[in-house]
């Protein structure tokens, strides 16, 4: 019987509407509060920038899934949620020998012609993907500069991009971050 009075007991006071209304009231707060973690924690890694350490690091494994895979391996690389699309930046995948983009999220950009290939140029008049396929030829890769505006904006700014040939395959792999002053010098030192 005293078991029986003490779960009545509970019974009655979690019915309590003043403890009903706390309790609507806390896990409303613990929804909020939880919502607003994952808001700013997710807007935070969002909005941070990529390393040129990333940059390299991300490059070099996009070289080695198409060593391996080859021509199959170029899905990964079209993916906006993939393993190759991160923080502020993505590796895309040229194949210059055919004048192409082949790997890139944006598929207006795999559509492109020779023609358009050939003929982007950046504000200061430079022929960016000749640059890139050139600079994709020197046997540890290398990096490049060009002014190109970021996604959203018209103005122009200044880009720096690694590229580099696959080994065995008819494909070069790059990814690029904006930066005003990181020296073409350093990145290489770093990267070679």
């Amino acid at each position: 019987m005293g078991c029986e009075r003490y779960a009545r007991i509970g019974t009655l006071y979690s019915n309590h509407p003043v403890i009903i209304h706390e309790e609507k009231t806390m896990k409303k707060s613990t929804l909020l509060l939880l919502f607003f973690l994952l808001f700013f924690t997710t807007s935070a890694s969002a909005t941070e920038p990529a390393t040129p350490e990333e940059i390299y690091t991300n490059v070099l494994k996009g070289v080695k899934v198409l060593q391996s895979l080859g021509a199959d391996g170029l899905p990964a690389f079209n993916d906006p949620k993939g393993e190759f699309v991160w923080k502020d930046t993505y590796v895309q995948v040229y194949e210059c020998g055919a004048s192409r983009i082949v790997g890139q999220i944006n598929p207006a950009l795999r559509q492109w012609t020779p023609e358009k290939f050939n003929s982007i140029v950046d504000k200061k008049g430079n022929r960016i993907t000749k640059m890139i396929c050139d600079a994709s030829k020197k046997p540890n890769g290398d990096w490049v500069e060009y002014w190109w505006p970021k996604t959203g904006e018209t103005e122009a700014s200044r880009k720096i991009t690694f590229v580099i040939q696959v080994p065995g395959q008819p494909y070069q792999v790059s990814a690029g971050i904006y930066d005003d002053s990181l020296s073409l010098e350093k990145l290489r030192a770093m990267t070679n």
